[in-house]
């Protein structure tokens, strides 16, 4: 095989294994974009990207408890 097919493969391994708690719900993530659209952000390399994870940050609740996995 060639690296980047491996490469490929291994990325979308990794990335279906995410946990459901990295992704907030569409309403949050529609909220914060209304906000970042109204906002007067800065004209700095990242300050959409920094406003929208903060906001979705302050919007989703913690998880309470860590999940413990069988081995």
């Amino acid at each position: 095989m060639k690296p980047k097919c491996v490469l490929v493969a291994v990325t979308f391994l990794a990335l279906m294994n995410v946990p459901p708690a990295s992704a907030a719900p569409w309403e949050i993530e529609a909220f914060c974009f209304e906000k970042a659209q109204q906002a007067t952000l800065p004209f700095r390399r990242g300050a959409w990207e920094a406003f929208m994870a903060n906001c979705i940050a302050d919007l989703t609740p913690t998880p309470t408890k860590k999940r413990k996995y069988r081995k």
